[in-house]
């Protein structure tokens, strides 16, 4: 099991994701009973290295704690939209390469502020993907979150037709996941809280 915990490196960090992020991944590797379970830490945010490392120093083994490098800047605020795209192969590559049974995504909606750098089958389906997801707001009020801001609505967009690739969602609550179900037309099975 890999987790990206880019949910608690990115903007999010000090805010309910990221703190969510790192509470999910501890109670999943306090739980992980005979499961190998792998951290996934972004280069690009350096400072937010070391006190990962120590949060799981004495849950998980250092080796398991693996961080990852491409080249940046890469938020989408920016543009980048090349540099952006080559990271997300280097992001997949990178999980691929730990040989994954599934990869979670902590924070999907990432990287239009910042450096994070998240996909779902940018270099085809080569291991199965679970994601957080905490909420759709901007579908709710696209006027006030999408429309001002067109390189917002697009990133936002991309976000959402890779988050329709990922194998499960996992809703932060009932609402959340009727609302996936509801405006993105999956199924029951792809969407739990």
């Amino acid at each position: 099991i890999v987790i990206d915990m880019q949910g608690a490196q990115s903007a999010s960090r000090t805010r309910g994701i990221g703190r969510y992020s790192m509470a999910f991944a501890e109670a999943l590797v306090r739980n992980r009973g005979t499961h190998e379970v792998w951290l996934a830490l972004n280069g690009l945010f350096p400072e937010t290295i070391m006190p990962i490392r120590e949060a799981f120093a004495g849950l998980l083994p250092r080796h398991r704690v693996r961080v990852w490098e491409a080249p940046g800047p890469v938020a989408a605020i920016d543009g980048n939209r090349e540099r952006r795209q080559r990271a997300e192969l280097v992001y997949e590559a990178f999980l691929a390469s730990l040989d994954p049974d599934i990869v979670h995504v902590t924070s999907l909606f990432e990287g239009f502020v910042d450096d994070a750098v998240t996909s779902i089958g940018a270099l085809g389906r080569t291991f199965p993907t679970s994601v957080t997801l905490y909420d759709l707001i901007p579908l709710h009020d696209p006027d006030r979150f999408l429309r001002p801001n067109p390189t917002a609505e697009a990133h936002y967009l991309g976000k959402l037709d890779a988050l329709r690739r990922a194998d499960l969602l996992l809703a932060i609550s009932d609402f959340t996941a009727r609302d996936a179900r509801d405006r993105l037309g999956l199924g029951e099975d792809l969407v739990v809280n």
